[in-house]
């Protein structure tokens, strides 16, 4: 008796330790660009000219920039959801030179 009450007791404290992944909206991970006033102000004023963009999404009919995306739908570097793992490839193309159309295939 005193086995499976122990057992009950984990199999809950166990079940009380998953973390659920947050809910992923449908989302189309290109979004649209637009310009970043920011970003642009700051390089014309080092001298760099043209306009430099940022990826804005559609999550749940609101707006919501890309980078604000990955923080919230995936905070774990290490996940295995496929949403995530395709939002990261795009995050690492943008970082370097500002978002861009023209993203590899499969992405």
């Amino acid at each position: 008796m005193l086995r499976l009450i122990m057992l009950a007791t984990a199999g809950l404290l166990l079940g009380g330790c998953l973390q659920e992944e947050p809910a992923f909206p449908n989302v189309d991970l290109h979004g649209r660009l637009v310009v970043d006033q920011e970003v642009t102000g700051a390089r014309q004023a080092q001298g760099i000219q043209g306009e430099y963009y940022k990826r804005v999404l559609s999550v749940n009919g609101q707006d919501m920039a890309f980078n604000d995306f990955v923080r919230h739908y995936c905070p774990d570097s290490n996940t295995r959801n496929e949403t995530c793992i395709k939002a990261f490839r795009i995050k690492k193309i943008d970082d370097v030179s500002g978002a861009t159309r023209f993203l590899p295939n499969g992405l």
